[in-house]
C-alpha cells in the first residue's frame, strides 16, 4: 500500500452506502504501543463493525489497530445512531449561503495542544468555514486523534486517524439525544508535524463541497 492510510465510509441518512479503501503501514509505531498494556490496545468488536461499518478483516488494514483502547472508543461513540427514531439534522439558527459551520474536536496524543490549534487554524482557513463550539450548532463535525510517534526517544512526528460527521437530534419519543451520522473515516500513517493539519484541512475542504452552495 502507498501513500497515506485513507478508509472512507459514505452515510446516505442513516444507512451505509459504501466502502473504498487504500493506504500505507507506518513504519513506526506511536509512542503509546511501548507503555500501554494488552488491555488498552484497540481491538476489533461488533460495536466497531456496527458503528463504523469496518469488518474485522480490514481493522488492521486501515490502521484502527494503532489506537488505544480509549481512542478507538471515542470514535466508535461518536457514530452511535440507535436508527429507532427521527433524525432531524438541521442546525438552529439562520443559514447563511456560502457559509459552512464546522466543529472540530481534537484528542490523543497532543500535550501542549499545538496540533489542535493547528488542526483548528488550517479547518477554519478554508473557503467559507466558520468553527463552532458544540455540535448542535454544526452543519459538519471533525473528529481528530492525534498520535505521537518516536524513534528511540526522539519524536519524528504525528499520525492521525480521523471521522467527519452530520450532527443530528435523534427523537427517540419520550426523549432527545444528540447523534452524529458518520461520513469519512481515514487515517494519516505518515509521521508529520504542521504538514498534518494541512493535510485534514485538504480533506475536509473536499468533505465541505457539496454543502458549501447553501443546499441547506
Amino acid at each position: 500500500m502507498t501513500g497515506f492510510g485513507l478508509f472512507r465510509i459514505f452515510v446516505a441518512g442513516a444507512v451505509l452506502a459504501g466502502v473504498s479503501a487504500s493506504g500505507q503501514t507506518a513504519s513506526h509505531k506511536p509512542r503509546s504501543s511501548t507503555t500501554t498494556t494488552t488491555k488498552n490496545v484497540a481491538v476489533w468488536t461488533p460495536a466497531v463493525q456496527q458503528a463504523l461499518g469496518v469488518a474485522a478483516s480490514d481493522f488492521n488494514a486501515v490502521g484502527l489497530n494503532r489506537l488505544t483502547k480509549a481512542q478507538l472508543d471515542a470514535l466508535v461513540s461518536a457514530a452511535q445512531v440507535s436508527k429507532k427514531g427521527v433524525l432531524t439534522c438541521s442546525p438552529a439558527g439562520t443559514v447563511v449561503v456560502g457559509r459552512v459551520r464546522v466543529l472540530v474536536t481534537v484528542a490523543g496524543d497532543d500535550p501542549t495542544g499545538q496540533r489542535a490549534v493547528e488542526i483548528r487554524q488550517a479547518v477554519h482557513s478554508l473557503a467559507g468555514v466558520d468553527l463552532v463550539e458544540t455540535a448542535a450548532s454544526a452543519d459538519r463535525a471533525l473528529h481528530v486523534v492525534i498520535q505521537e510517534q518516536t524513534l528511540g526517544k526522539r519524536t519524528i512526528g504525528f499520525t492521525a486517524s480521523y471521522m467527519t460527521s452530520t450532527p443530528c437530534v435523534e427523537d427517540l419519543g419520550s426523549t432527545k439525544k444528540d447523534v452524529e451520522l458518520k461520513g469519512e473515516l481515514g487515517t494519516y500513517t505518515e509521521p508529520k508535524g504542521s504538514d498534518l493539519a494541512r493535510d485534514l484541512a485538504g480533506m475536509m475542504d473536499q468533505d465541505l463541497q457539496p454543502l458549501r452552495g447553501g443546499a441547506r
